[in-house]
């Protein structure tokens, strides 16, 4: 995925195109606030939970936007610093 994104973004950046992609973390499954899977996995990360589908689309929403004009080619990870820190 990242040598996809980089290698579009060459392709189309000059033609006016930005490419970027998201990789999202661990995300909580909507339903009722019980223990999930989730909440195990990424109690030990910085953020110390899952993300949620709204965590996910900020981060769609700021690469889609002006403010990321000057962002070509990249892989943000939304993962509450999961592969940052390298946790299990």
């Amino acid at each position: 995925m990242e040598s996809l994104t980089r290698s579009w973004a060459a392709e189309f950046g000059p033609k006016g195109l930005r490419v970027n992609a998201v990789s999202p973390g661990v995300i909580r499954p909507a339903g009722p606030d019980t223990d999930s899977p989730a909440d195990t996995l990424m109690h030990s990360t910085p953020a110390g939970r899952p993300c949620t589908a709204e965590d996910i689309a900020h981060a769609v929403l700021y690469l889609a936007s002006d403010d990321a004009r000057f962002v070509h080619g990249t892989v943000l990870d939304v993962d509450g610093g999961r592969i940052g820190v390298n946790t299990v």
